[in-house]
């Protein structure tokens, strides 16, 4: 059927065209009266007067379709060895046994270095926190193990710095005051000197 058959049946389904050899042509050719029920399916569909349940038969057209189609066959595969894969296997084997000796290594050193610590009597390692500053509103822990005694001359050497170091700060604080009375000595004697 050629596309000005198609276009005279759409006019005479649109109402356009009253030619009886759209009639006579639906009568005697298949594809027409296939043509005619698809656009009478779409005219029904755009003015919304479809049933409710529309029966396609399909099966046959897919059936056919699938009888019609090629069959296709995959060729035979022959098994070939890949040389870089034979040399990549035994790489992997070695890699993966170091890894584990590495691993076994690893686990003994932490272990001897955790053995051999100091033990620590539990009690002494913290102080009591208490409701008083400090991030979770208590006192932050102190630790009382000590890397090395502490000796008599140590103990001195640092009493000696502590001492310096407050010496120092009431010295400094003695001389800010001084100048600080100084500075309002002189202030005064300005404001004196202004008022004459």
């Amino acid at each position: 059927m050629t596309q000005s058959k198609f276009e005279n049946l759409s006019a005479f389904i649109d109402g356009e065209s009253n030619e009886s050899s759209v009639i006579e042509q639906l009568k005697a050719d298949k594809e027409s009266q296939d043509k005619w029920s698809r656009y009478h399916l779409v005219r029904d569909c755009l003015r919304e007067e479809v049933a409710p349940i529309l029966q396609f038969d399909i099966a046959d057209n897919i059936a056919k379709a699938l009888e019609q189609e090629p069959a296709i066959v995959a060729p035979k595969t022959q098994k070939t060895s890949i040389p870089l894969l034979g040399n990549v296997i035994p790489m992997l084997r070695q890699g993966g046994q170091f890894a584990i000796a590495a691993s076994v290594a690893v686990a003994m050193i932490l272990g001897y270095q955790q053995i051999n610590q100091p033990q620590v009597d539990p009690t002494l390692n913290t102080a009591p926190t208490l409701g008083v500053g400090g991030i979770n509103g208590g006192l932050s822990p102190v630790s009382l193990e000590q890397t090395r005694p502490l000796q008599q001359s140590d103990f001195v050497e640092q009493k000696r710095k502590i001492n310096a170091l407050l010496e120092d700060h009431q010295q400094q604080l003695l001389l800010k005051s001084t100048q600080a009375e100084k500075e309002a000595e002189e202030k005064e004697q300005e404001k004196q000197d202004n008022n004459k």
